[in-house]
């Protein structure tokens, strides 16, 4: 095995030399310890803020003379040590036709004494991604990393400390990690979540504002670390919840270099419509991850009518939970992201019906319906008073209930531009759910009985703020930072068909998250409206130029014509 080649010339060179037929067995009578080693044990390839122990896993006996002359395992790790391993490790077979060679440290060695690490000494110093230990008597010390960023993952390194009698020292150190580069080999794991709204046409692609029934695009990247064979039985877990969406069946992709779909397994394995999965990477695939690996998951998700309340919040994350520790093998380590997505609400309940703040569950009055005589005097004194707390309360008189409005995605408001219709309330407001940010037209489509439909257009712009915020939480006792996008402001602006626009509301969120509440919330909402009245005119409605009016007129004509007639030919008769 390669991983020898490097550290067998260093720690084995004497025993080659002076005492192969001699090796100490573990059931010999005590050996003479070799003389005391006096260079300094170092590894490199750390990052700052790293701590390191080092471990003596082999010793390097000598005679009565002081001379090397074989290697014990130390008590601790005889379990796994045993001589048949330690003589495949730094001896091979040279009986054998080919000669058999030494195999060295192999990463399933490796992980199964860091699992027995006991007793370590912590280096005497740590500089410039460099520890050293001055501390070591002779034989094979096993260096396990604690890295000072959660996200990165370190094997075991090994470290000779051979003797020369010769010189007194090595004068060097021999610093191996399991594949022999020299250095603390590490893997650095990553977690991303994006949405994409490019798969509906007449939306912006960025999904921080969606509206119900769109169908999103998530994109989950993560790098699975070189686990190699240092874990006996490694863990590499995502977990997708989400809120307010359902999966897509069969929208689930997994690619990665060496990736294949029998290394995973998808749960629930029927997902059509669910909101949550999770894929387990196979423990023996994971045995075989070598190098850092970087995975992409793929899949897309519907937006429900969960999402339809005003201003709704909702945040998808995605966990993962991993081996990290060879020392301990039954802690994982945990990393998290998320995504929000917001629909929006005209006149309705301010952040939906939630009761975490004083302001959710109050109207909001960005439009409202009012019935006015000829000359645009209310027909009514009735008041209604916009309901949102902390906010610029505004009035209305005359609300008109039962007129029916249709909100559109063009100014030509033809049916199949059509998103949303409604009619008002008692109150005059008129709701319009689930809808992104973006242009839309509003236009009465039949007035109340008693009133004349307007024929005017309005234009509503719904504009969102989206700011990005640092979250800092505790998942499953583990404290995880990650960066996600939530809504900071948006304004509600109307313009009439005379080109006059006012902001009919403006909400600003102030957002917080914290270690026992995992949803964002919004401790301040600051508010401002001015409900924008849209009147219909109290008369009667003429009849329409086409459909049943033109009928109506139609047949009216015909029966004057035919009246006509019967007249005229019966004065015709009379004078005869």
């Amino acid at each position: 095995m390669k991983t020898f080649k490097k550290f067998a010339a260093l720690l084995v060179a004497a025993l080659m030399v002076l005492a192969m037929a001699v090796p100490a067995m573990a059931d010999d009578p005590a050996p003479t310890p070799a003389p005391a080693y006096d260079y300094p044990l170092t590894v490199t390839g750390l990052m700052d803020g790293d701590t390191v122990k080092f471990y003596q896993v082999i010793e390097w006996v000598g005679d009565a003379a002081g001379n090397v002359a074989g290697w014990k395992a130390v008590d601790a790790y005889k379990s796994v040590l045993t001589e048949t391993v330690l003589k495949e490790m730094l001896v091979g077979d040279s009986t054998q036709t080919p000669a058999v060679a030494p195999v060295g440290m192999t990463t399933e060695i490796a992980g199964k004494l860091a699992a027995l690490a006991a007793n370590g000494a912590d280096a005497t110093s740590i500089s410039g991604g460099t520890a050293t230990y001055n501390n070591a008597s002779s034989g094979m010390w096993m260096a396990l990393v604690t890295p000072a960023d959660a996200n990165t993952v370190y094997n075991p390194v090994f470290v000779s400390a051979d003797y020369n009698k010769e010189t007194g020292h090595t004068g060097t150190a021999a610093v191996t990690g399991q594949y022999a580069e020299g250095v603390a080999k590490k893997s650095t794991v990553t977690l991303s979540k994006t949405a994409d709204d490019k798969l509906n046409n007449h939306k912006d692609e960025k999904a921080g504002t969606v509206a119900v029934g769109d169908t999103i695009e998530f994109t989950v990247t993560t790098t699975i670390p070189a686990f190699g064979e240092v874990y006996e039985s490694p863990k590499f877990d995502v977990t997708d919840n989400l809120n307010g969406l359902e999966l897509v069946g069969d929208s689930i992709t997994v690619t990665g270099e060496g990736v294949a779909a029998a290394n995973y397994t998808i749960t629930p394995a029927s997902y059509d419509k669910a909101d949550t999965y999770t894929i387990a990477f196979d423990p023996e695939y994971l045995k075989t991850v070598k190098a850092a690996t970087d995975i992409t998951i793929v899949y897309q998700a519907k937006v429900t009518e969960e999402a339809s309340d005003a201003i709704n919040q909702k945040d998808n994350e995605v966990t993962i939970k991993y081996s990290h520790d060879p020392n301990n093998q039954s802690d994982y380590a945990v990393k998290k992201d998320t995504t929000q997505h917001y629909t929006f609400t005209l006149d309705a309940s301010a952040i939906g019906g939630g009761d975490k703040t004083s302001q959710k569950g109050t109207k909001t009055s960005e439009l409202v319906k009012v019935g006015v005589d000829a000359e645009g005097k209310p027909l009514t004194q009735k008041t209604e008073t916009s309901t949102i707390e902390d906010g610029t309360k505004e009035t209305w008189t005359s609300p008109l209930e039962g007129a029916q409005f249709g909100l559109y995605s063009a100014s030509t408001c033809k049916e199949e531009e059509l998103v949303k219709s409604t009619s008002t309330t008692a109150d005059g407001r008129m709701t319009f759910d689930g809808l992104d940010q973006g242009t839309y037209y509003l236009k009465e489509i039949k007035a109340p009985d008693g009133f004349v439909t307007s024929t005017d257009v309005y234009t509503i712009v719904i504009a969102a703020e989206i700011e990005s915020v640092k979250v800092t939480e505790t998942v499953e006792g583990k404290e995880v930072s990650y960066d996600t996008d939530v809504l900071k402001s948006y304004t509600v602006t109307i313009t009439d068909p005379e080109g006059n626009s006012v902001e009919a509301a403006k909400y600003t969120f102030t957002n917080t998250k914290t270690a026992t509440d995992n949803d964002i919330q919004w401790t301040v909402m600051e508010c401002v409206e001015h409900p924008f009245p849209i009147n219909n005119t109290k008369g009667t409605e003429l009849p329409s130029t086409g459909g049943m009016g033109t009928t109506i007129l139609y047949v009216a004509g015909s029966i004057l014509v035919l009246g006509a007639a019967v007249i005229m030919i019966t004065r015709r008769r009379v004078r005869g």
